[in-house]
């Protein structure tokens, strides 16, 4: 009989046992509130394959996906309550999640602006740090194996971004559950809710770029923590294995650690996603920024109320403290390419898609004022010029027209006419940035009564997204 196979006849845990094994004798369910698409999808994969292959087959760990779908909330804490009570052997949770379910060891990684970075992140999860972080998972119930890396945090709003604490005074945030967070965009005046994402009733959210959608801005620069992923076992599963069947899975969760540590996109990454997508990034000014963090002093000050918080806040500090400050985002990330700004000569030098956005405000300062023409002309809009023609489609709520309009234009001189419908003209100068980016200046339409409308609707730049080939 094989060790993993047969010690542990009485366990109900073990399907099978034999001389010769041909199947697992082990079987365990691992958790998460994810889909196998999300990022932490492939980590999960990596973890089940490691245990697969240090166990030479003799464990198989059987994933359940997307435990708590849309429409949950707390899903984070139904998912560590669901390997707490047995439902499931091990589970994957945010470590933003434990403060509601009693552990105070892993509030540092989410004090605000103590890890505001991905390689400060990473630095973390690198150290000598991670048990002691762990440390009190058994006041709920559950054994930390391991802590894995996930996206940094930031702000994201609707229609427009959120620069400045007072943005979020009286305003839904959409945020996950967690008492450290929640503390947080509290003091800022926010109503923090669980509910799907929704700009009809909420300002924005507090989310990573993956998850945050499209129709959305960033405020890049304000990096407030990171998600990390921790890897929770049922708190007597320890006690139902043998030795060598516990040590894999240590030895499993270790692994893909060390290996996200190396393949987990990084903040850049996601950022190019994101903007790829249509997602726009914009900073906080320096003075905003530092208001933000104002508060999150405030609420570390309430989190080194609890000594054994404020020193593991110190022992982060210390970590972070030795990694060199990387440049914030402050915008989309330019192309590794240089994005040489294409030739201005002819029509096709604006062939491209583009996206652009357009608010109530730019409408408002511009000067227009009819109520149907602004709701008209709101939105995010995604531009596609080929070779004369143009060709748009406005995403917004509100919109009551057709979302899709297109028509022809003329480029020459770096003088640029859209031909709209039968009747209206439209002409203008455009400037064409080294990204690639268009902004459109000494606008003029033929109908009057539409100058001030048309001012704002090109007035915004247009930020250069694909290429036709794409």
């Amino acid at each position: 009989m094989t060790l993993l196979g047969c010690l542990l006849t009485a366990t109900p845990l073990l399907v099978g046992c034999a001389e010769s094994v041909d199947g697992p004798s082990l079987v365990l369910t691992v958790v998460t509130p994810d889909e196998p698409e999300d990022p932490s999808g492939p980590a999960v994969q990596y973890f089940i394959n490691e245990v697969h292959r240090l166990s030479s087959g003799t464990i198989r760990i059987d994933p359940v996906w997307d435990l708590t779908p849309e429409g949950v909330e707390d899903w984070d804490q139904v998912v560590g309550e669901s390997v707490a009570d047995g439902t499931y052997d091990l589970g994957l949770v945010p470590s933003r999640a434990w403060d509601v379910l009693g552990v105070n060891s892993l509030r540092a990684l989410n004090t605000p602006f103590l890890i505001s970075s991905d390689a400060a992140m990473r630095a973390v999860l690198r150290s000598d740090l991670r048990d002691e972080l762990m440390a009190d998972l058994p006041a709920a119930g559950v054994v930390g194996l391991d802590l894995w890396p996930g996206d940094m945090r930031r702000l994201f709003g609707y229609e427009e971004p959120l620069l400045r604490p007072a943005d979020l005074a009286d305003q839904k945030i959409r945020s996950p559950t967690s008492r450290t967070v929640t503390a947080y965009l509290e003091a800022m005046g926010a109503h923090v809710v669980q509910t799907e994402r929704s700009p009809l009733n909420q300002r924005g959210l507090e989310s990573g770029f993956d998850g945050a959608g499209t129709v959305i801005l960033a405020t890049g620069n304000a990096v407030m923590f990171p998600k990390v992923e921790s890897l929770v076992a049922n708190g007597d599963l320890r006690s139902r294995l043998q030795p060598a069947q516990w040590q894999i899975l240590l030895d499993a969760a270790s692994a893909t650690r060390r290996e996200q540590l190396q393949s987990f996109p990084d903040d850049e990454e996601w950022a190019r996603d994101f903007c790829a997508r249509g997602g726009e990034i914009v900073a906080a000014s320096p003075a905003d920024l530092a208001a933000f963090k104002g508060v999150g002093q405030q609420i570390r000050g309430d989190l080194e109320q609890d000594p054994e918080t404020a020193r593991l806040i110190d022992e982060v500090e210390a970590v972070v403290a030795a990694v060199p400050e990387p440049e914030s985002l402050s915008g989309c990330p330019v192309d590794e390419s240089g994005s040489a700004a294409p030739a201005d000569d002819d029509t096709k030098a604006l062939d491209g898609i583009y996206v652009t956005r357009v608010t109530r405000q730019d409408m408002a300062e511009a000067g227009a004022t009819d109520p149907d023409v602004i709701r008209e002309s709101t939105g995010r809009i995604t531009w596609t010029l080929e070779n004369g023609s143009w060709h748009h489609v406005v995403e917004a709520d509100h919109y009551l027209s057709d979302s899709e309009q297109e028509g022809l234009y003329t480029y020459e001189d770096r003088s640029v006419t859209f031909f709209w419908g039968p009747d209206e003209v439209i002409t203008g100068k455009v400037e064409i940035g080294e990204d690639g980016s268009l902004r459109f200046r000494d606008l003029r339409d033929n109908i009057p009564e539409l100058q001030e409308p048309t001012e704002a609707f090109f007035g915004q730049p247009w930020r250069k997204i694909g290429d036709l080939s794409d």
